[in-house]
């Protein structure tokens, strides 16, 4: 009896690791891929409005910069070497969006109206993701919202994603990256809405929201805050910068023959784990 027990015990062992094993194979079938992404390398001299995707293929647009307010704004963004403040060791090249002007940015600009736009087919592709490096400057605007658009031939159908953060309204580390000294980047989970996947139309924006703590209401507030207070947006200074901004999904396929069989074996292989653990 006791070496039936030995015999059935390492057997399971072996089948327990087979079956990690087909696991993990399954699990490297569906990782995630990029789709398109825009990542930045270098420094480039403004006017860069709509850089092209470093991988893939899209479209990047600067939002609301060309515009009458505070004298008047004509566009133009570039991409400059962005150290932290938290962690000065860490450094981007960053897409930075501004005008000419008064830098562009303007307390009185309709919500939602003022930052980047994205747009790249998800065809071909499910569980989308959007993963973005976020940066202000202390005087930016400390709020913002990330859209999206299962259509971006349709000007009206841009909604927002979630209520607050982590979901939707992110709030900016004043004069230094998003979640600042911690990992910079944002990674919007995309499952929620099932047409993202397999769109060939799909876009999203960052834009500039309203103050969402609600302390001042229907009005920008300001990266940087006044002894712990929130304080307005003061309407003529700070930018955002962008890096890393990433389109990700899983390849929608029909599983091999070899997949299936992989799967079929991992789940004989429990299934004989756990009849010798009865036993």
């Amino acid at each position: 009896m006791k070496a039936n027990s030995i015999k059935l015990s390492a057997t399971g062992k072996q089948m327990t690791a087979l079956a990690a094993l087909l696991v993990a194979s399954l699990a490297v079938a569906r990782a995630q891929s990029t789709i398109t992404s825009w990542t930045f390398t270098s420094t480039v001299a403004a006017p860069d409005n709509s850089p092209a995707p470093t991988t893939g293929s899209g479209t990047a647009t600067m939002l609301g910069m060309n515009n009458s307010y505070n004298g008047g704004n004509t566009a133009s963004g570039d991409v400059t070497s962005t150290p932290g403040t938290a962690t000065p060791s860490f450094s981007e090249y960053m897409w930075r969006i501004r005008g000419t002007a008064n830098n562009g940015w303007a307390a009185a600009a309709p919500e939602y109206s003022q930052g980047i736009e994205l747009d790249a087919s998800t065809a071909g592709y499910q569980n989308v993701n959007f993963s973005f490096d976020w940066y202000s400057t202390a005087q930016g605007i400390r709020d913002l919202q990330f859209q999206y658009n299962l259509n971006t031939a349709n000007a009206s159908g841009w909604l927002n994603y979630g209520g607050t953060s982590p979901t939707g309204t992110y709030i900016a580390t004043a004069k230094d990256f998003y979640n600042a000294p911690g990992s910079p980047t944002i990674t919007v989970n995309l499952d929620s809405i099932p047409g993202a996947n397999n769109d060939p139309n799909f876009g999203i924006r960052l834009v500039s929201a309203y103050d969402s703590t609600g302390n001042l209401g229907a009005e920008y507030a300001s990266a940087t805050l006044s002894s712990g207070a929130t304080v307005e947006y003061n309407g003529t200074s700070g930018n955002w910068r962008f890096d890393k901004l990433t389109f990700s999904g899983t390849p929608i396929t029909v599983p091999e023959p070899s997949t299936l069989a992989l799967g079929g074996l991992g789940i004989a292989a429990l299934a004989l784990v756990r009849r010798l653990r009865k036993a």
